[in-house]
């Protein structure tokens, strides 16, 4: 087993074979599904509770999954909301995706954790209206077309 998907085999052993789907993917890079009720959880274990822990977060996004046909083996959902981390120590990067249901669906935000999800979470609201419950500003990332910039 390579060393990225060693995260993988000790998230199992931690939270349980249930919690963590993993995903094979294309590029190889170590993916997992959670629950959205052991999201957090197993984000802030990633911080701060692993040897060479994942300390960035380069990247959240939400995929419309709602009319997406081929969902071979991938726990249901109409959005997936994907982290992107990594571990300088380690060298690695780590992809989480949460599935969430629902036409408004919400998550707890991890500002908390990784403050560059302030941006992220703020574009996600807007452009796929997942709400980040205690965001510190979920405000849209830009006016609705036709409004003057007040940016001036």
């Amino acid at each position: 087993m390579d060393n990225g998907h060693q995260i993988i085999t000790d998230l199992k052993k931690t939270f349980g074979e249930k919690a963590i789907t993993e995903q094979k993917t294309v590029d190889a890079l170590p993916t997992v599904w959670l629950p959205e009720d052991r999201a957090i959880e197993v984000l802030r274990h990633l911080k701060t509770g692993v040897e060479r822990p994942y300390r960035t977060l380069y990247d959240l996004t939400v995929i419309d999954e709602r009319v997406r046909g081929h969902r071979l083996g991938l726990p249901e959902s109409d959005f997936s909301l994907i982290y992107h981390l990594l571990s300088y120590e380690r060298n690695e990067d780590i992809r989480i995706k949460v599935g969430l249901k629902g036409e408004a669906p919400s998550v707890s935000t991890v500002t908390g954790l990784w403050p560059s999800a302030n941006w992220y979470e703020r574009e996600a609201w807007d452009m796929f209206g997942v709400i980040f419950e205690d965001h510190p500003h979920l405000d849209r990332t830009s006016p609705p077309q036709g409004t003057p910039c007040t940016c001036h």
